[in-house]
């Protein structure tokens, strides 16, 4: 358990940042669309905070490619 003193703000952007991506998922589920898309990439944005504060590569390699392939799928959904 951590130390109420030791929660810096990353480790409130961290789990709002997983809520946000769950509601993205549900938000897919439902086919809410580009709606899903556009929470993903604020989720994915704060996780990638998150990894740069930790230094931990792994996320970044998660959610970095993220958004060069969910960018470009809602300028095609934009142009169509």
């Amino acid at each position: 358990m951590i130390n109420i003193s030791m929660k810096d703000h990353v480790w409130y952007i961290k789990w709002a940042s997983a809520c946000t991506i769950l509601v993205a998922m549900v938000f897919h589920v439902m086919g809410w669309t580009p709606w899903n898309s556009i929470i993903q990439l604020v989720g994915a944005s704060g996780w990638i905070y998150v990894a740069y504060k930790w230094k931990e590569k792994s996320l970044l390699l998660n959610f970095i490619p993220q958004f060069f392939i969910i960018i470009p799928a809602l300028i095609y959904y934009a142009m169509k």
